[in-house]
Parts: structure tokens; C-alpha cells; sequence
């Protein structure tokens, strides 16, 4: 128990208050760059060029954004006044921040091949899936503010949601390839959206995996 006293003692220390702001933002990030990948998969659909541009571009920033946060923040810890496990708790929470943004970056990438959506139905397949990337990153940035504000109880709730919207997220997938199988399109364009395909499990994977890594600390704050 000394040890998760030692996490959340240096959370409020006030000279670490700089680091905890940062790691906010970079929760704030990754799910920024979650909401322009979901905008970007509807501006194809409504065939919106410019629009999709636009968010692609909004996107690749915001991961841009979080990497930078990243940096500054694993410079951080390597200072920190805390023993190495709960360092260790603390970097692996901020890499799989990053790796959902680098996940989301994958999907606008792929965008960026588009003219159009692929079918009526694998479109609207792709934003469902979507959608519940957005719900999960929702749900993920609650339960980290519910972790600094120790209500350890919301932040079991809001990681057992995310698990069950991660499945949620493979039974579209599933849909997702039937459909691909089912649809008349060139053999380049079904390269493409199966990447997307996997890119968008990715980023769901991604966010389980951060709120994995926010149980751990909640269970050990109790």
C-alpha cells in the first residue's frame, strides 16, 4: 500500500502539478485525434473533400501534439521523486495514450487514398465502428480524472464499459470483413479498407489497453 501512497503523493505534489497538467493534455490528445479520425471517415461518406482534408490534417497534428507531451513527460518521470515501479506504471499509461493516437494516425493515413466510400454498407459500418472508438476514448478520459480525483469506484465502472465496448468493437470488425467479402470492389481498394479495418480495431485495442493499465493503478490505490 506504501507504494500506490507514493503514485498518488507525487500526483499532488506541488511541484509535480506541471506533469499531471501535461498528462491530462495528453489524454486530451489522443481523444482529439479519435474525434477528427471518426469526423474524417464521415466527410468521405458525405463526400466532402475539403472537408476530409481538413480533418485529416487536424488529426495528424493532434498526434503530433501528444507525442511532444509524451517527450516532455517521460523527461519528467526519469526525475521523479518515486520508486521505479510506480514509474513504470506511470510510463506504460503514457505510452498507450500515445499509441492511440498513432493508431488514429494509421486510419487518416489511410483516408488520404479515398475519393469515396468504399459501399453504402461498408460506410456506414466504418463510422459505426467508428463511433465506439469515440465512446471508448470518452470513457477513458473519465475514468483517468476519476483516478486523480481517487474516486476509485467511477473508475472501475468506466474501464469495465470500455472493455465491453472493445467488444462491441469486434463484432463490427467481424461485420466489417463479411461485408468487404460480400462487396464488388478492386482488389487495391480491399487492401485499403481492410487496413483501415485494422487500424480501427487498433485504436480500440489501444484504448483497453490504457484503461487496463488505469485499473491497475485504481486497484492499487484502494
Amino acid at each position: 500500500m506504501e507504494r500506490t501512497r507514493n503514485i498518488f503523493a507525487w500526483l499532488g505534489e506541488k511541484e509535480e502539478q506541471g506533469v499531471l497538467a501535461l498528462a491530462l493534455k495528453h489524454v486530451e490528445k489522443s481523444f482529439e485525434c479519435v474525434m477528427e479520425m471518426k469526423n474524417g471517415i464521415e466527410s468521405l461518406i458525405k463526400n466532402d473533400a475539403e472537408g476530409k482534408k481538413k480533418h485529416i490534417a487536424l488529426a495528424k497534428n493532434a498526434e503530433h501534439d501528444g507525442d511532444e507531451i509524451k517527450k516532455v513527460i517521460m523527461n519528467e518521470l526519469s526525475k521523479g521523486m518515486f520508486l521505479p515501479p510506480d514509474r513504470e506504471d506511470l510510463i506504460l499509461l503514457n505510452e498507450s495514450l500515445n499509441d492511440i493516437a498513432d493508431s488514429a494516425k494509421g486510419v487518416v493515413r489511410l483516408l488520404e487514398f479515398f475519393e469515396k466510400g468504399p459501399s453504402a454498407e461498408i460506410d456506414r459500418l466504418l463510422l459505426e465502428n467508428s463511433l465506439i472508438a469515440v465512446k471508448a476514448g470518452e470513457k477513458l478520459k473519465s475514468a483517468i480524472n476519476s483516478l486523480v480525483k481517487s474516486d476509485i469506484q467511477k473508475v472501475m465502472e468506466e474501464c469495465a464499459r470500455i472493455e465491453t465496448l472493445e467488444e462491441e468493437g469486434d463484432d463490427k470488425r467481424r461485420d466489417l470483413i463479411k461485408s468487404l467479402i460480400n462487396t464488388d470492389i478492386s482488389p487495391q481498394l480491399t487492401i485499403l479498407v481492410y487496413e483501415m479495418i485494422d487500424n480501427l480495431e487498433n485504436v480500440i485495442d489501444c484504448v483497453k489497453k490504457a484503461g487496463d493499465m488505469v485499473r491497475i493503478l485504481a486497484i492499487k490505490a484502494r
